[in-house]
């Protein structure tokens, strides 16, 4: 097989379908080469939570441009491609667990009300109690969040794939092998014995974004972060909220979602290299994390546990931009356990670097040049 596209994208996640979406409706011929399926990995199994209020550091300014665009688009999206992502806004609740975190979570209250799509307010426990019975007594306070966006994250990467072959764009489930050059031009994409002609390549390939250094004689510098999330039977009244804490010092989230199910979020954990196997280990943490939060899950039977890998880079932000001294070759990786909320302004910031030569949006600090290559 030997074919033409303007734009071969490798990896159908979440960022290598939205930055599909973006330049198929500018009118480019985009091919999206995908090994396994849409949504297959860390884009189908990650919690789905659009919350930006939580980013601070190199990510916090995006983070909130992001969730901006996500508003104005989600419903365009659903519509292009017929698929609900099951869409729901709700409160988010930070809670202290310990007298201790009071005062950070309490200082956390002027940097969130500084963006206007959100409002802060510290709640007593007495006033938690109110607002969710269910919740341990055991708490010294918490931050209400005034509104969060949770949805489903496969449903919304399938949505956007077909959002995206509506304008256009070819989905192609073959594994790339490699890209061909014609002095440092990017000109095709191979897989295996066939190959894709084309002027532009993006490579979105997530956490197997470190294997294109060979392709590219560039150090990638991508390493695999595992994650496991536990699903449980839902509650009945249905948990009408997102519930964040720290229980004994490991991060939780406990929301319900539009599918019934409790969702028990997540574990992270280095130095596993591409092992996506769920482990005994993690189910017994999320479990005893969440029940420290709600002491009713105790008795909630299991629905799903899965795992998957994130895109980790050294400083903890993206690579977006150009490939240095590759003309026509790009990257947008390294999102971490962000990619489904910083998809749209990855996907738009890259759409107008390839079109026009230049982003409106200041992703300059994410280029591959930061770190040091070879």
């Amino acid at each position: 097989m030997r074919s033409r596209s303007d734009v071969v994208i490798v990896g159908g996640g979440i960022i290598g379908s939205s930055i599909a979406y973006k330049l198929a409706k500018e009118n480019l011929s985009v091919t999206v080469l995908e090994r396994d399926s849409i949504g297959n990995h860390a884009s189908g199994f990650a919690l789905g939570l659009l919350n930006p209020t939580n980013e601070t550091g190199i990510n916090e300014s995006i983070g909130h441009q992001a969730f901006k665009m996500h508003q104005s688009q989600l419903e365009q999206i659903q519509e292009e491609s017929g698929v609900d992502a099951q869409v729901q806004t709700l409160p988010h609740l930070e809670l202290a667990l310990e007298e201790s975190e009071i005062t950070a979570l309490k200082s956390e209250l002027d940097r969130i009300n500084r963006y206007q799509n959100f409002q802060a307010t510290w709640l007593e426990p007495n006033e938690i109690q109110k607002l969710e019975p269910r919740l341990t007594e055991q708490l010294s306070g918490g931050v209400l969040v005034e509104d969060v966006i949770m949805l489903d994250s496969y449903n919304l990467t399938l949505a956007t794939a077909q959002a995206a072959e509506a304008h256009g764009a070819k989905f192609v489930l073959k594994e790339a092998t490699g890209i061909v050059y014609e002095k440092n031009k990017a000109v095709a994409v191979t897989m295996g014995e066939d190959r894709i002609d084309c002027g532009v390549v993006v490579l979105a390939l997530g956490p197997w974004s470190g294997a294109t250094s060979l392709w590219l004689d560039i150090d990638i510098p991508i390493v695999p972060q595992k994650g496991e999330i536990v699903r449980v039977e839902g509650l009945d009244p249905p948990l009408g909220l997102h519930i964040h804490a720290d229980p004994f010092g490991n991060s939780c989230s406990v929301v319900q979602k539009k599918d019934g199910a409790t969702w028990l979020a997540a574990t992270v954990k280095d130095g596993t290299g591409f092992d996506v196997a769920p482990s005994a280990e993690a189910l017994e943490s999320l479990s005893l994390r969440a029940v420290r939060m709600i002491p009713e899950l105790e008795s909630s039977q299991l629905v799903l546990h899965t795992a998957c890998m994130r895109p980790i880079t050294p400083d903890g932000g993206p690579i977006l931009g150009k490939i240095p001294g590759k003309e026509g070759t790009f990257i947008a990786t390294g999102t971490a356990g962000k990619g489904i909320l910083l998809a749209p302004l990855v996907a738009q910031a890259m759409a107008d670097l390839i079109t026009n030569g230049t982003s409106g949006t200041a992703i300059t600090r994410f280029g591959l040049n930061r770190f040091s290559t070879s």
